[in-house]
């Protein structure tokens, strides 16, 4: 091989190697990408934070009850429990629960009916709506309330009801409602044994909670720990003093609620986990093509390295052929 054709080898061979250099320091730079997004997502891995699941124990509380009459269940609850700051004695807030039965009134105009005798009474009746249901007649009623013959117009949105008017009144066990038929202004006649129209007023009592706060409640309190007594004077000067009862109550809606929130949370954590695992197993099979393609460049890298020595040795023996001859 000549001088000139040996240096041109030389460069062209000088040249693929800076590129396969080049080349190698691109995919160690790719790599070095790779591995930082892998920490990354080894980060948010650690960060993930772990459902846990609902202890059922957790959903029992202690609830304190005592009896009053004035509650429609015979039982009002104590809600909760604050103690006051700075009281002494300790005095506490407390709310007391109990249900109430309202009324509620309603109207049904123009509905058809009949009436017939009871079975086996001379006197009493029964009486049957148009869908066939039939219940026990009482009255005549010589008059209600002011505060019913008003709501009794108000909800049928006539003015005809008055307190001294003479009703009938049937009730229907399911609902615990109460039906009246105003007779002076119908003109309903119970001994009538035809079908007869009539306006028909409504009570039905529905129940609901009613709240209180006592703001200086006293507590007794027994050997165990746990809530006795309850004592209280209203702003009037009263005084109130019931005995406690404890037991355990269990909020099976929250604990149920929290449940359905952790499967959730567990879908979305396990989702989490798995998008993270997919991504980094990307990441895994795309270093590992770089680290063989870096091999491939080393392979290469150190083939050049060797034809370039060999072409060395042939300038430099060229060259010195070339000097020989001068001397």
């Amino acid at each position: 091989m000549g001088m000139a054709a040996s240096q041109a080898r030389y460069l062209g061979l000088t040249a693929r190697k800076t590129n396969v250099e080049f080349e190698g320091q691109q995919v160690n730079q790719q790599r070095t990408a790779l591995a930082n997004e892998s920490a990354g997502l080894f980060r948010r891995l650690l960060e993930l934070e772990v459902p846990t699941a609902p202890t059922q124990s957790d959903y029992y509380t202690d609830e304190y009850t005592y009896n009053d009459a004035s509650s429609s269940d015979g039982k009002v609850t104590v809600s909760s429990i604050t103690e006051n700051a700075g009281s002494d004695p300790k005095t506490y807030t407390v709310e007391l629960v109990s249900k109430e039965q309202i009324p509620q009134y309603d109207s049904n105009k123009d509905q058809e009916v009949s009436v017939v005798p009871a079975s086996g009474s001379t006197s009493g009746y029964e009486i049957y709506l148009k869908n066939g249901n039939h219940y026990t007649l009482s009255g005549p009623i010589a008059g209600i309330s002011e505060d019913m013959a008003k709501e009794f117009n108000e909800a049928g949105g006539v003015t005809y009801n008055d307190p001294s008017d003479t009703y009938y009144k049937y009730t229907v066990s399911g609902s615990n409602a109460t039906f009246y038929i105003n007779a002076t202004k119908s003109g309903f006649d119970p001994t009538n044994t035809g079908t007869q129209n009539v306006d028909t007023f409504s009570v039905i009592p529905v129940e609901q909670e009613v709240h209180k706060t006592i703001n200086n409640a006293t507590l007794g309190t027994a050997s165990s720990g746990l809530y006795n007594s309850i004592s209280w004077t209203d702003e009037d000067g009263s005084y109130y003093s019931y005995t406690l009862t404890q037991s355990q109550e269990y909020d099976e809606q929250g604990y149920n609620d929290a449940m359905s929130q952790y499967n959730y949370d567990k879908q979305v954590y396990e989702k989490e986990i798995a998008d993270i695992n997919a991504k980094t197993q990307k990441l895994q099979e795309t270093d590992r093509t770089l680290e063989l393609r870096l091999k491939q460049l080393d392979t290469e890298q150190e083939a050049l390295q060797t034809e370039l020595d060999s072409v060395k040795k042939v300038i430099d023996k060229n060259i010195e052929n070339v000097f020989k001859t001068f001397q």
